[in-house]
């Protein structure tokens, strides 16, 4: 059984450490204010990681989209607002003013540009990490 004395030997490194990194996130995206660790979801993950390494992870992704941006510039939109929109077909066309097969076309294009399958969980996540990251 733990004690409160062992506890207390714990958690304040543990609030120090969480403090520091807290400090890190604000710095690595050029922000002031206050953030708790807690707060930060899935940015724990991402605080090691600096800014221009976060930068070449999006333009992997995204690159496709941004060779022929006069041309891709809609599925690119239409992305950031499928992901804003929880992966929901219908929120998404509604959002976007379009019907929802036109929103299909566009989904399917966008697997096909990107070499992913919005179905496959680690495909879905790295878009949502990229459009995360996007919108920072």
């Amino acid at each position: 059984m733990t004690t409160i004395r062992q506890l207390s030997r714990i958690y304040p490194p543990l609030s120090f450490g969480e403090a520091k990194k807290a400090v890190r996130y604000l710095q690595n995206r050029n922000r002031h204010g206050v953030v708790r660790y807690g707060d930060l979801g899935v940015n724990q993950l991402l605080i090691h990681q600096s800014p221009e390494d976060q930068e070449a992870s999006v333009r992997s992704v995204f690159q496709p989209l941004w060779e022929k941006k006069e041309k891709y510039s809609d599925l690119e939109k239409t992305l950031l607002v499928y992901v804003h929109c929880h992966q929901s077909a219908h929120l998404t066309a509604k959002q976007l003013h379009i019907h929802i097969n036109t929103l299909y076309q566009r989904l399917r294009k966008i697997e096909e540009l990107l070499a992913i399958d919005l179905k496959q969980p680690e495909d879905k996540l790295k878009i949502q990490l990229a459009c995360h990251l996007r919108s920072e």
